[in-house]
């Protein structure tokens, strides 16, 4: 009974609120209300009106070997002057940034002042031709900065990489450019021997891949360039056997060895494309005389030197050999 009664009392409430809204008096003054804030807006686009407005502030061309030594402004307050239609430009939040272009003679002092008179004609270039600049917050800007040392340094590769089953890498992997120029205090530098790129995962391939590798960002450092191109040649494989003879090395010209067996067979991975062209120098079985002067029992347990990019996976056989010096 309650809710027929509250129902009945809402049915009423909205014929009565429809009646009103339609009654001729009520849309009169609705359409009054509506053109006196059309006036009003008109009125206030065709007025003069002072605002603030935030613009983000780029440093542009700064040459490599240059660092900056204080903390610049990032964005640049400032009070302007224009009608309101022109306003409207400036209500964008995301506002391009003020380019200040630092490619110029950097001398011994170690400052650059952008001065006021600087600054406001940059940003009168910035603004519309019509707005007139009231206030800028800062006024100017002092920038520090000191020269930087510079030094060659090459790239290394950080990465792990896993290929399809059946694949190898057919070269050395190629990066573009291999050696950058490297700029930051001298004492720093000096304790660099190569720079490395951040870490890259490459799995399952089974063809030529190129990648683009940022390069591993440190303090006080920077590079002429922030990536690379590094280029994996790949192709199938196959295995090859071979017989390699036992070779020395640091052996003084007064003394010989005899090795038993003096040739050893080597199997190894090689891409289908180099299989003609191996030759029997790609890899070398040694024994060090270095090491074999510790041996008591005449035996020693072989070296192997991998001459080329386009074989892996050596195995020889016997692993060991016995020996005479002579």
């Amino acid at each position: 009974m309650a809710d027929k009664s509250i129902k009945g009392f809402l049915r009423l409430l909205t014929r009565k609120l429809k009646s009103f809204l339609y009654a001729k008096d009520v849309l009169s003054f609705l359409l009054f209300v509506a053109l006196s804030a059309g006036f009003w807006f008109v009125n206030a686009l065709d007025k003069n009106r002072d605002i603030n407005i935030i613009i983000p502030v780029q440093f542009v061309h700064v040459p490599a070997e240059v660092a900056f030594t204080n903390e610049l402004p990032t964005h640049i307050s400032v009070d302007i002057r224009d009608m309101g239609m022109h306003l409207f430009s400036y209500s964008n939040k995301k506002r391009r940034p003020l380019n200040i272009d630092l490619n110029m003679k950097y001398n011994e002092k170690g400052e650059i002042l952008i001065n006021d008179v600087q600054l406001n004609r940059q940003l009168q270039s910035y603004l519309l031709p019509s707005t007139k600049i009231i206030h800028i917050n800062p006024d100017s800007i002092l920038i520090k900065y000191e020269k930087l040392a510079v030094k060659k340094l090459p790239v290394q590769l950080v990465t792990n990489i896993e290929l399809e089953h059946q694949y190898m890498l057919s070269s050395n992997i190629d990066i573009k450019p291999s050696i950058i120029d490297v700029y930051g205090p001298k004492k720093i530098l000096d304790s660099l021997k190569f720079i490395q790129t951040e870490f890259i995962s490459i799995k399952n391939i089974k063809d030529t891949t190129v990648k683009t590798v940022k390069l591993k960002k440190q303090e006080f450092i920077k590079y002429s360039i922030n990536e690379v191109l590094i280029t994996l040649y790949v192709e199938m494989f196959t295995e090859k056997t071979v017989e390699i003879p036992v070779n020395t090395i640091n052996f003084p010209s007064n003394l010989n060895v005899r090795t038993f067996p003096a040739v050893v067979k080597a199997t190894c991975n090689i891409g289908i494309s180099h299989f003609n062209n191996f030759k029997i120098t790609d890899i070398q079985v040694l024994i060090d005389f270095n090491e074999i002067k510790q041996s008591k029992d005449g035996k020693y347990k072989l070296k192997i030197s991998n001459n080329t990019s386009c074989i892996n996976n050596i195995r020889i056989s016997p692993q060991e050999v016995e020996f005479i010096l002579e």
